[in-house]
């Protein structure tokens, strides 16, 4: 589950102010967990996403921030812990050649 938690950021880091809909957040989150030797059940992936997407999206200052348009997600900027991910991402992008 923590794994799931990594890949929504990760994919949210790299969508940036542009954001992703719910949907497309889980098909990425569901894609990024898939192995040679395992596979997730869609369904619980979608209901630890959009759980975790709740959760975080309650308040003004929370990490994700819910968009104009119904059902699309954002890192909030305003947040401090965001801009903190933000930079250990750019930093670990930086280091492996990811992104």
């Amino acid at each position: 589950m923590v794994t799931y938690d990594k890949y929504i950021i990760e994919v949210l880091v790299k969508m940036g102010s542009k954001g992703i809909s719910l949907r497309n957040l889980v098909r990425s989150v569901y894609n990024l967990s898939r192995t040679f030797f395992f596979s997730p059940e869609y369904d619980d992936v979608y209901r630890h996403v959009q759980q975790y997407v709740l959760r975080n999206s309650k308040s003004p200052s929370s990490l994700i921030e819910r968009m104009e348009v119904r059902g699309y997600y954002r890192l909030n900027k305003a947040s401090k812990e965001a801009e903190q991910l933000m930079l250990e991402f750019e930093s670990h992008a930086d280091s492996d050649g990811f992104f």
